[in-house]
């Protein structure tokens, strides 16, 4: 009876000192949070052409998604045209070189100081290291990146907003989400006005239903029937078994190689005059949802939000925040000594996303089109929006994350970056291939994103800005070559 008593004794200490320890941790916790606290804010207005964007001279402080700021707390200032740039003048001042930066979040870069942003970081560069041939040439780098808009937002940003500031050149930052948002009518950027559904208030395009002709013998030419067909046989596998055999990480980099080698210039010059030979639609936002979209944020505005259009996030158990960020760690660590279970949760993203719906292996899943279409209509808006930068002398230029920024699977990712550099090259337009600095950063120990929120860090956009100044540099040095030609000559 002594022992037992003596036993109990003992548990109820231990017990009384986990509490206490929980109950120091959550005080602590709490004490942070309340010095570090997470802000909501409603940062972005509904427009008619673009579906939303900046709302013009707002500032606030931006913590990221989190109810405390765990990972970084900035203050944010829109100009008054509605982006997080410095006020411009629409007239570009005499001996002004200006290069008008298009995207999304990544060009918006809230999750560091202004001066942090890539746009900064390139105009930065171009004016301290003199990369004019012209003396007291001036470079200004417009930021015109809106939060969760796709390819096809940033054109219509384009013929909206950048192209009013007469810029000499265009830079589109590209990473493979932006790809699904040029063609479905739903953004999550309504998520904070009404739940649990979203609004479909986003302007979208497709390829004139008449062109199927056209989009069959794209298909074919592409053909990346293998993929979509291993994805199929892999599903109906899962279905019948619940399991999957998934392949070996070196058989996957052989299938992804193999598939990008089908990728080859010729193939996407074909690809190239058979959409010049097709017609963009562009359907508008829904007049009764953008209505709505509007109304609601109004709304929520006057009734919790006030005129700064910011609050602090309702607090939480920290606790119970510190035990999800420990599985999350532990579930990486896993991914990351087990290779698997990363391969199992590769190709269970693969099946998700892209696996055909049925028997015909280009039907797309049932959430995502077929990928290559998808392909096949974010080149058509590409298309036409180089047209619109030719026609007014002006240089286009992609900035492609694709294979680094990996969304739903890294083989699609890899064979978007491969399309757009042979794209780029067949139809003269500029290519920088930022997934390669971005994934040597990486390989390096280099942290190039902050790894709850996603987007990139300091290291990350620093690696985005220089990587568009390098490309400046060929330019430069082709210019001074023709210039000491002409002095010879004379």
């Amino acid at each position: 009876m002594k022992k037992l008593n003596n036993l109990l004794k003992i548990l109820t200490a231990q017990v009384m000192t986990i509490a206490i320890v929980l109950t120091l941790v959550e005080i602590a916790g709490q004490l942070y949070a309340y010095s570090n606290p997470g802000y909501e804010a409603l940062s972005a207005i509904p427009d008619r052409t673009v579906g939303w964007r900046l709302a013009p001279n707002l500032e606030y402080v931006h913590t990221g998604g989190h109810w405390y700021a765990n990972e970084f707390s900035v203050e944010i200032k829109h100009n008054s045209q509605g982006f997080r740039d410095d006020n411009r003048s629409t007239k570009k001042p005499p001996g002004t070189t200006r290069i008008a930066l298009l995207g999304d979040s990544f060009v918006a870069a809230k999750e560091v100081a202004f001066k942090n942003t890539p746009g900064q970081i390139l105009e930065g560069l171009l004016n301290n290291q003199n990369l004019s041939i012209k003396q007291n040439q001036n470079f200004e780098v417009l930021n015109f990146g809106i939060g969760g808009i796709g390819i096809g937002q940033s054109f219509l940003t384009y013929r909206q907003y950048a192209q009013t500031f007469d810029p000499d050149y265009v830079f589109l930052f590209i990473f493979v989400g932006d790809i699904w948002r040029t063609i479905s009518p739903l953004s999550a950027i309504t998520n904070n006005i009404v739940e649990p559904h979203q609004l479909k208030i986003r302007p979208f395009f497709s390829l004139y239903q008449g062109n199927q002709n056209i989009i069959q013998t794209l298909l074919g030419v592409l053909n990346f029937r293998l993929f979509h067909q291993i994805l199929l046989d892999l599903k109906i596998q899962k279905l019948a078994t619940g399991n999957i055999s998934f392949p070996t990480e070196e058989e996957y980099l052989n299938l992804t190689n193999s598939l990008k080698s089908l990728i080859t210039e010729e193939k996407i010059t074909k690809v190239s005059e058979n959409l010049n030979q097709s017609s963009l639609l562009l359907y508008t936002p829904e007049e009764s949802d953008f209505d709505e979209f509007v109304r609601l944020q109004n709304e929520r505005v006057e009734s919790d939000m006030g005129k700064d259009r910011t609050k602090v996030r309702e607090h939480k158990i920290f606790l119970l925040d510190l035990w999800g960020e420990i599985g999350a760690g532990l579930n990486m660590l896993n991914q990351k000594f087990s290779p698997e279970l990363s391969m199992k949760e590769e190709f269970d993203n693969l099946i998700k996303t892209y696996g055909p719906r049925n028997s015909d292996v280009f039907s797309g899943s049932q959430d995502f089109p077929n990928f290559e279409i998808t392909c096949f209509i974010n080149l058509k808006v590409l298309e036409t929006l180089n047209r619109d930068i030719i026609n007014e002398s002006r240089k286009f230029v992609i900035v492609d994350a694709s294979s680094h920024l990996v969304k739903n699977g890294r083989l699609p990712a890899n064979l978007l970056s491969t399309i757009l550099e042979k794209y780029c090259k067949v139809n003269g337009i500029g290519y920088i291939p930022l997934y390669q600095p971005l994934n040597e950063a990486k390989r390096n120990g280099t942290k190039t994103t902050w790894p709850k929120d996603g987007h990139f860090n300091e290291n990350g956009y620093r690696i985005f800005g220089e990587a568009m100044f390098q490309w400046f540099k060929p330019i430069r040095n082709k210019s001074a070559q023709l210039m000491a030609t002409w002095k010879i000559n004379l």
